[in-house]
């Protein structure tokens, strides 16, 4: 086999097609059962490739590290696959099966601790196996990787108040309704409550679903006290402060979160959106330079009519330029906030809210990023941009059906106005 340049990826004598090949340690061999790892990535274009095989590598070294020193999702994870693997159905395995099953385990292993995976596997067919928090937390954030950074924090929240991991059948909604209290208690606001609660309503939904639970879902429907009604009006970038956010900008040495504030100041994209940006989405030397804004296996998009292309000013080229040569990633734009397992788009909102509101001018406000999207808003209807334009440069649903006709302003129309807005 022929070696290209990047570890682990491979092409066959004759073909295009690139593979993942990499060798099993040796302590590892007997429990995998081979001494290599070969499997195609079902592409011949080279950036293709890289990013399946980014993603490829991450799991086998999850996968070698739960097999080395197993943990409790990796137990169950690996179990499954066991399970899979001799033909036995986890929720609802035949009993003749299970004891042909618990007969050649008493054989090979006797009276003895059975190994991982046969001992998970075991109490998975036998019911005994109790579902924690830990597990529903680790199957969602394997599903939902864009969502795992506040998944975390409310789990990490959750764990503090009821003082330990438990079971989820034992959570009762009264530890619910005593939750949500918990956090107002925190001097949280009653929108950011409900965001803590929509990944564990949606993790428990999703563990109950995919394991066959037979359980509720505490998390359904639950009450928040005077829900909305603290929410106060959200500050929107004057021209003013847009002029003092981009001169503060332009002092300050180019860095990722300076070029972050700097895209979304010129498109009026969400936050994740850009943080999420492929190399592969950019056509910066286009005749009319513009991001392809799309979907990746580490960041989904809001909606479907966020995937779209959205014109760039000068100055957003040229930051994208910027970040560009100093990405230091073959794949992502700013890899400082974003990797193959997810994006860490909080992490990167409070660090630019922080510098935002201690700029000269700025201080005391209340803006935050989200401030810079409805501010491009402004501004577009400033120039006479039409409604359906602008909600198609930024990605917002325009009501009415007419909207949902056509393919919509060109590339040309849509540059014309993002050029004249922020001029």
């Amino acid at each position: 086999m022929r070696t290209v340049s990047i570890p682990y990826l491979f092409q066959k004598p004759g073909s295009d097609v690139f593979y993942y090949r990499r060798k099993v340690p040796l302590a590892l061999r007997e429990k995998i059962g081979k001494e290599h790892i070969l499997q195609s990535l079902q592409t011949t274009d080279p950036r293709v490739a890289q990013q399946r095989l980014s993603k490829l590598v991450k799991q086998t070294e999850i996968l070698w590290s739960h097999l080395g020193n197993p943990s409790r999702s990796g137990n169950l994870k690996i179990a499954l696959q066991y399970l899979k693997e001799i033909d036995l159905d986890p929720v609802v395995p035949e009993e003749a099966a299970v004891w042909a099953w618990e007969d050649q385990l008493q054989e090979q292993f006797g009276d003895g601790p059975l190994p991982e995976p046969q001992k998970t596997a075991l109490e998975v067919v036998q019911g005994t196996r109790a579902f924690t928090l830990q597990d529903s937390l680790d199957q969602y954030k394997e599903a939902r990787p864009n969502g795992i950074e506040r998944a975390e924090r409310a789990y990490r929240y959750l764990r503090e108040y009821l003082g330990s991991d438990r079971e989820l059948n034992k959570i009762r909604r009264t530890e619910v309704n005593g939750f949500v209290q918990f956090l107002l208690d925190k001097d949280m606001s009653t929108t950011s409550v409900q965001r803590y609660l929509a990944p564990l309503k949606a993790s428990f939904s999703r563990a109950i679903r995919e394991n066959e639970l037979n359980l509720e879902n505490v998390w359904s429907r639950v009450e928040i006290p005077e829900y909305g009604k603290d929410v106060q009006k959200r500050e929107v970038f004057t021209v003013a402060e847009r002029k003092l956010l981009l001169k503060a900008i332009d002092e300050h040495a180019p860095d990722t979160l300076r070029s972050i504030l700097e895209v979304i100041t010129e498109t009026g994209a969400r936050l994740a959106e850009i943080v999420g940006l492929s190399k592969d989405d950019l056509r910066l030397y286009e005749p009319i330079p513009y991001i392809q804004l799309k979907e990746h296996p580490w960041r989904t998009l809001k909606t479907p009519g966020s995937t779209r292309r959205i014109p760039l000013s000068d100055r957003a080229r040229r930051s994208l330029v910027d970040a560009v040569s100093r990405s230091h990633d073959a794949v992502l734009v700013y890899p400082q906030y974003c990797t193959y397992e997810g994006c860490s788009a909080d992490s990167a909102s409070a660090a630019a809210v922080k510098w935002i509101r201690s700029r000269e001018g700025l201080k005391g406000s209340k803006l935050g990023v989200h401030s810079l999207r409805h501010g491009m808003k402004d501004l577009l209807r400033s120039v006479k941009c039409p409604m359906e334009a602008a909600d198609q440069i930024i990605g917002h649903s325009t009501p009415g059906m007419g909207a949902n006709y056509g393919e919509g302003y060109s590339l040309e129309v849509l540059y014309e106005y993002v050029v004249a807005a922020t001029k």
